[in-house]
């Protein structure tokens, strides 16, 4: 589950629809993207999260089982989460950095 939202959907599309290109997949789904699509789904493919809309239509249009759904939307909750954090981070101009680990020396005593 480690995967990036835009990796995902690109592997979903290539499982489904195996050695074919984004344009050359108009006949199958134009019909629920609608004219141009192939544009907005390269941009997803590219890194921009979509709407939960064309989420549903993905799932429509290549057939998601319940099992590969449930995983693009948690990839996409995912991206979106780290996508938040980020920028709210760089407006708030917080740097994210983990804390050192800092460990102490304990002495021992000794037995008598």
């Amino acid at each position: 589950m480690n995967e990036k939202f835009k990796n995902k959907i690109r592997s979903l599309r290539e499982e489904h629809f195996p050695g074919r290109s984004i344009r050359s997949l108009d006949k199958e789904l134009e019909l629920y993207f609608g004219k141009h699509f192939y544009a907005y789904l390269s941009k997803v493919e590219a890194g921009a999260l979509p709407s939960l809309d064309f989420i549903k239509k993905v799932k429509e249009a290549y057939s998601l089982s319940v099992d590969e759904y449930e995983d693009l939307v948690q990839a996409y909750f995912k991206q979106k989460f780290e996508d938040e954090i980020i920028s709210e981070s760089q407006r708030s101009g917080i740097t994210l950095r983990p804390d050192p680990l800092v460990f102490r020396k304990v002495n021992k005593k000794k037995s008598l």
